[in-house]
């Protein structure tokens, strides 16, 4: 297959998926552990599904399954688990990415007085922040800070 076929391809089915233009952002330069955090929660955003009935909602939440498509409802415990890091860590990362707006972060409390959160990436984010080109001699930003004297 030629480039132009594979342009016309790319055209017709749609853009690439969001774990793919997460990796390919420049968001997070040179932290692999908040890219790392970052598509945990992508891999972890519920789906869409044809039927809704068996997909497990804890009872007192304020969403239903249709709803809580696009979001990522993991605890703390398991991202800090599936991310490699701690818990306070995560946490950390998680208010630095919604004071970024790379994610919203919605939360409520159940009936025992726990509180759970939800987080969803923000797309247009991850959109704005997609590097000019995939290739070895694209453009970087330095990767420690420079002072001015």
């Amino acid at each position: 297959m030629n480039k132009e076929q594979a342009a016309k391809l790319k055209k017709k089915f749609g853009k690439k998926s969001l774990s793919i233009r997460i990796q390919e952002s420049d968001l997070y330069e040179y932290n692999p552990a908040a890219n790392m955090l970052l598509m945990v929660i992508c891999l972890g955003q519920r789906r869409v599904k044809e039927n809704y009935d068996d997909t497990w909602v804890q009872e007192d939440c304020p969403k239903t399954a249709e709803e809580l498509v696009g979001w990522c409802d993991m605890a703390q415990w398991r991202l800090a688990l599936r991310s490699k890091m701690s818990e306070s860590q995560v946490w950390r990362y998680l208010r630095q990415f919604e004071a970024d707006g790379v994610i919203d972060i919605e939360g409520w409390t159940d009936t025992n007085h726990m509180e759970h959160r939800m987080y969803r990436i923000v797309e247009a984010v991850v959109d704005e922040h997609q590097r000019p080109e995939q290739s070895e001699n694209v453009k970087r930003p330095s990767r420690y800070k420079v002072k001015n004297s």
